[in-house]
């Protein structure tokens, strides 16, 4: 680091030093330690290690297994929250069942010379910029180059995720708005909207159409990657340090910006983790969902890590919110290149002689009508996800069927796999 650049932080935390004691003062009111009895999680097949890059100790998990989606391995940077360290998460934040289990590298960065006050990210105010990066911006965007530019490690640049808990999430959101061309998904946990600052944690004080605004700004002329960019959004009921309207508010301005103007809800019942109480909303386009908000009723300002012991702002009595993020993202993913799917494997019945008889009439199995379900375990489509909301493909052209195991669709054979059909009849 600089000698300018550390004159500047320095600037910066006398600057703040007053609205951050805010912060700090309602932070120390929660039980940093949330120790809840649950199942042991399983032993991890992957490596940690940690190393400086961009100007962060970065904690790094390299599962054994490779990526289960498109043409290589997803990356996840997950951002702690002011007054917890990259080690909590890594302690459990239960990021490597989920690596284990999808092949996504997991990133966890400290912020760049102890964060500001608090240890917090810099998310804060409207001063951001995609073309001249700083406040943690740059190193994060530095992160995320160094990472997909590791050819050993295969990342697929499709598929790079961001997400963090409280300044963390904050700053996930900014990083969302900077470059949606680099981050396919941000999951933003109780996390401030952009453009607001510090001292006003506590109330929600800007709108969706300036924060839509706002976000739209710093993309620049790379706003057209919105177009294929998800939002996760997830906060709790107890949640007394950010208020809870800005989470559902991040959910209504990146869906405005998405032109997902599809709102549904959904259960959580199902969901992995101990604690699957509260709502669902999802907000979808023609194609499937786009952002998804869960409030989980009784998480306070924590981590949903779902299984363990808990930890600093980390609870146990959650949804396994990596699993779910990663499942969110797979399923709906615009980016990746799913023509690798495999198309249903030709039957071995021989080909019949041919005879002088007319050709039959096309018989019923040339368009089948059945659940979503149905259709992938016969092998005429393909999904991603946990249901209800895990969107489904036909097998070979990837014509996009709907959302959930329970859908009813008809499919018609065509000579490269099956297409979408209104209906059989």
């Amino acid at each position: 680091m600089t000698i300018a650049m550390n004159n500047y932080q320095q600037a910066r935390r006398r600057r703040r030093a007053a609205p951050l004691a805010l912060l700090a003062a309602v932070a120390s009111a929660i039980t940093l330690s949330i120790v809840i009895a649950g199942a042991p999680a399983r032993a991890a097949t992957g490596t940690w290690a940690t190393e400086t890059i961009a100007g962060m100790s970065v904690r790094i998990y390299t599962p054994a297994t490779q990526g289960t989606l498109g043409v290589g391995r997803a990356l996840m940077i997950n951002l702690h929250g002011c007054l917890q360290k990259a080690q909590n998460l890594q302690d459990n934040g239960n990021w490597a069942a989920t690596a284990d289990r999808t092949g996504m590298i997991i990133a966890l960065p400290d912020a760049p010379g102890g964060g500001v006050i608090a240890g917090c990210w810099d998310y804060y105010d409207s001063s951001h910029s995609s073309t001249a990066p700083t406040r943690h911006d740059d190193n994060l965007l530095d992160l995320a180059t160094t990472m997909i530019g590791r050819t050993t490690l295969g990342i697929d640049r499709n598929q790079v995720y961001i997400s963090g808990l409280s300044s963390g999430g904050g700053e996930t959101m900014v990083m969302g708005c900077l470059f949606p061309r680099i981050f396919a998904g941000i999951g933003i946990n109780a996390g401030p909207t952009v453009g607001t600052n510090s001292s006003q944690i506590g109330s929600v004080a800007t709108t969706a159409t300036t924060a839509a605004s706002t976000c739209t700004n710093f993309a620049g002329s790379d706003s057209a990657s919105f177009q294929t960019q998800l939002t996760s959004v997830i906060y709790g009921s107890n949640d007394a340090t950010v208020a809870p309207g800005y989470d559902t508010l991040n959910g209504e301005v990146m869906a405005n910006i998405y032109g997902a103007s599809t709102k549904t809800t959904f259960s959580l019942s199902g969901l992995p983790g101990t604690n699957t109480q509260g709502s669902g909303t999802l907000y979808s386009d023609s194609n499937g969902g786009r952002v998804s908000v869960i409030q989980n009723t009784g998480l306070g300002h924590n981590w949903p890590a779902g299984s363990g012991s808990g930890g600093s702002y980390i609870s146990a009595n959650s949804i396994d919110y990596p699993s779910y993020l990663a499942s969110f993202f797979f399923a709906n993913n615009r980016r990746v290149d799913r023509s690798g799917t495999p198309t249903p494997t030709p039957t071995t019945s021989p080909t019949p002689t041919p005879t002088a008889t007319p050709s039959p009439t096309p018989t019923s199995t040339d368009c089948i009508t059945a659940t979503n379900l149905e259709h992938k375990n016969a092998g005429r489509a393909t999904s991603y996800g946990i249901n209800p909301y895990n969107p489904y493909y036909s097998a070979g052209l990837l014509g996009y069927m709907g959302q959930g195991d329970g859908t009813v669709s008809s499919l018609q054979r065509k000579t490269n796999g099956w297409t979408v059909a209104s209906s059989c009849s």
